[in-house]
């Protein structure tokens, strides 16, 4: 694996209005009398004894909105049976008692969520989320002490060498998060193997060779009944709906990808949907919604529902965050009775090189690191339990119990790898109840490329294989514009462009018109008037502000 540089992608919260109430530890009863030591029941002080020791536990509650809960199978939540088994062994191994709250599979909705538990009062100590929009409020707690401490060196020194802390650090040198993970290639185009030798192809190196396959797999209609998707996307965060396509193929459109770059005639810093390209960009996924390449629905279409047409065969390449191929390629594998594996390993495949795009560029930009992390609650009680949880959840064992469930009943080490133990070369235990991973708040490269992941065939897993070879392929890349190393403010964001919000939320939707044709490119240039109309100027004014700022530093 590669040295990473960058830090944690993707889980961006919004900003919540007001203070976090009712956060920490369930409160204790206090005895309402001495005991009758006379007429004592030995049963009775041994419950009593139980009960105090229960009350003395600290509990914490983690809402889980990391991307834990991706892993196939994982929409309905664990067993009850096996998410107490788990509460219970973290309890004995930590003297933490754990609670998890399960977020909506789909981004907006997951933010939603966590903003009506916070506004409400419900206790939540910890959560992920971008601290540049907690910390100056007081929301969250600065933990440069707890991360200092002798106590977390082995989590600090796990995430030092990917330049992690630098994201998750102000300007003075304080720590406000718990790194997610780092600079990453996540938006390759996959390709169904199987059935480009359907259509005698080749994998595509061009996007004129990815075109032609997307038309051949829509004539042919290879899972039928007109149910084929030849290309499915995905959608963005609440405020970026395109984020996603933009980061699998604009960077084929405009030469600094999907980031916000300078303009040299004014030196301005200004987004990536008024650059040189964009249009054609925007012209591209129009042609393919006419003809049916994209699905009509790519916009509104529910992550679940996202997995489940992989699963079940229906789609011929995707431009979607890369783990919906990877939990879904054995549930795949496995409804294809006619896959020959012997041929290919994996039903989706890549170009690894990159696609060249219309302007001879790599269509994908590198997704960066930032500003997201695990945070912590300024209302939490006990702060030194989650940071006792999370260092302990940072050891690789332990992240493997999370991960899988118990060692012995839902994964081994491989006996048929030599020094498996030593190797971490790990056999998934299948058969048992469903655990969907929902304590697993190690989730990050650091320790995911450390295990090796065998299915029942012998053969590493999909998942495991691109967490160890194929995250760092920055050569297959472009960089995203001039946002290389900046952590945005995203507080004085918000305070210096006053209708940031529904600038955004205009863009979002007249761009999506543009791509079902609602709206003609006839306009494009009253669309950019009627932006610059609801502030785009003062948008534009703050980025620049800020990047000088940050360059003078």
């Amino acid at each position: 694996m590669k040295r990473k540089k960058g830090l944690a992608l993707l889980v961006t919260a919004a900003m919540i209005a007001g203070m976090l109430g009712g956060c920490g530890a369930q409160e204790t009863t206090e005895p309402s009398g001495e005991k009758n030591t006379e007429n004592s029941n030995p049963q009775t002080e041994v419950q009593n004894e139980t009960q105090a020791k229960d009350e003395d536990v600290p509990t914490i509650v983690i809402y889980n909105n990391s991307g834990a809960f991706s892993v196939a199978g994982a929409e309905a939540g664990s067993d009850t049976s096996v998410y107490q088994e788990m509460q219970d062994y973290i309890l004995e191994k930590t003297g933490v008692k754990v609670e998890i709250i399960m977020p909506p599979s789909d981004g907006a909705a997951a933010t939603e969520k966590l903003n009506l538990l916070l506004a409400g009062g419900d206790q939540i100590d910890a959560w992920w989320g971008n601290w540049g929009d907690y910390a100056k409020d007081g929301i969250i707690l600065p933990l440069t002490d707890y991360v200092k401490a002798p106590e977390a060196k082995a989590l600090y020194d796990l995430w030092e060498p990917w330049g992690a802390w630098s994201g998750v650090t102000d300007q003075d040198g304080t720590i406000w998060a718990i790194p997610r993970m780092t600079d990453t290639t996540p938006y390759q185009v996959f390709v169904r193997n199987d059935w480009l030798d359907l259509v005698g192809m080749e994998m595509p190196e061009t996007f004129d060779e990815l075109n032609e396959y997307l038309y051949k797999i829509k004539d042919l209609d290879p899972y039928g009944n007109g149910e084929t998707i030849p290309l499915i996307l995905e959608k963005g965060g609440s405020t970026d709906v395109l984020d996603r396509v933009e980061s699998v193929f604009l960077g084929g459109y405009v030469k600094t990808g999907n980031g916000k770059w300078l303009d040299d005639t004014d030196g301005k810093v200004k987004p990536e949907w008024i650059a040189d390209g964009y249009v054609d960009f925007l012209k591209q996924l129009n042609q393919w919604y006419k003809d049916g390449i994209i699905h009509k629905e790519s916009f509104t279409m529910d992550v679940d529902t996202i997995k489940q047409q992989i699963a079940k065969g229906a789609v011929g390449a995707s431009a979607i965050w890369y783990s919906r191929i990877m939990v879904n390629e054995p549930i795949l594998r496995e409804n294809l009775k006619d896959f020959d594996r012997s041929k290919h390993t994996y039903v989706f495949g890549i170009n690894e090189p990159g696609i060249t795009g219309p302007n001879g560029n790599l269509i994908q930009t590198k997704a960066l690191g930032g500003t997201s992390g695990m945070l912590i609650s300024s209302k939490c009680k006990h702060p030194e339990a989650v940071m006792k949880f999370v260092e302990w959840s940072f050891e690789w064992e332990n992240y493997t119990n999370e991960m899988y469930g118990l060692e012995g009943k839902y994964w081994k080490y491989n006996p048929d790898v030599k020094d498996a133990e030593k190797n971490k070369a790990v056999l998934p235990i299948e058969g048992g109840p469903t655990y969907a991973r929902d304590f697993l708040v190690s989730l990050g490269l650091p320790l995911e490329i450390e295990t090796t992941e065998y299915d029942d065939e012998g053969i590493q897993t999909m998942e495991n294989l691109w967490l160890q070879q194929h995250l760092d392929d920055f050569d297959a890349t472009v960089n995203p514009g001039i946002e290389s190393g900046i952590n945005w403010d995203t507080v004085s964001l918000a305070e210096n462009i006053p209708t940031l919000n529904d600038l955004n939320t205009f863009k979002d939707e007249e761009l999506v018109k543009f791509v079902n044709g609602t709206r003609s490119f006839d306009t494009w240039d009253k669309f950019i008037e009627e932006c610059y109309q609801m502030g785009l100027d003062d948008y534009i004014n703050e980025y620049t502000r800020q990047y000088n700022q940050l360059k003078e530093k």
